[in-house]
């Protein structure tokens, strides 16, 4: 199952950069320019950015674990959004 999100703001990559970093302390994550990666145990989250939005695309194996990825990556985005108030809605598609 993939849910996604497209984020307006206009600090997306320094956002993507720390939430990056974040991650890559206890999983392996790694941002590069304007995309970047997050491998949770339960899906694939990458995330694209530009001077206008980030768009976070997550791919969990399994469909219990869509709220569970929506909530982790939502919430730190939140958090670490320091500049502005980010509005995160989730997509879900089940193909």
């Amino acid at each position: 199952m993939v849910t996604t999100s497209t984020v307006k703001t206009a600090f997306g990559e320094s956002y993507l950069k720390r939430l990056c970093r974040h991650f890559a302390h206890k999983i392996p994550a790694s941002a590069e320019g304007q995309q970047g990666k997050i491998e949770f145990p339960f899906g694939l989250c990458r995330i694209e950015v530009d001077d206008q939005e980030m768009r976070i695309r997550i791919q969990v194996d399994d469909s219990d674990n869509v709220e569970k990825a929506e909530k982790v990556v939502g919430e730190h985005l939140v958090r670490m959004a320091n500049r502005d108030e980010p509005v995160v809605v989730w997509v879900r598609q089940t193909t």
